[in-house]
């Protein structure tokens, strides 16, 4: 769903331990308005709810320079740390 309808999601991954008891999630997106959008996209809406009733997010972390509108669409999920970016490249 996301990768169909969500054209600046750059990238939306999930990544498992051996014993499949822990997962990450790692999502991309070209901008602010880019997670907005996802954050009111069906994967979040529908999916995402389903997936709560038999798992929780214990760490929530963001990479950039969220909007101020994001980071209060953030709230509700108890972002652990905001870092922005310090210095670095992609070859994205």
């Amino acid at each position: 769903m996301v990768e169909a309808n969500e054209l600046d999601t750059i990238e939306y991954q999930f990544y498992v331990n051996g014993s499949e008891t822990k997962c990450i999630v790692h999502e991309t997106y070209r901008n602010s308005e880019a997670a907005i959008t996802h954050n009111n996209g069906v994967a979040s809406q529908k999916i995402l709810p389903r997936i709560f009733n038999i798992s929780k997010i214990t760490r929530f972390d963001v990479y950039g320079n969220p909007s101020e509108e994001l980071q209060k669409v953030l709230t509700s999920v108890r972002v652990q740390t905001y870092y922005n970016l310090f210095v670095g490249f992609s070859r994205h």
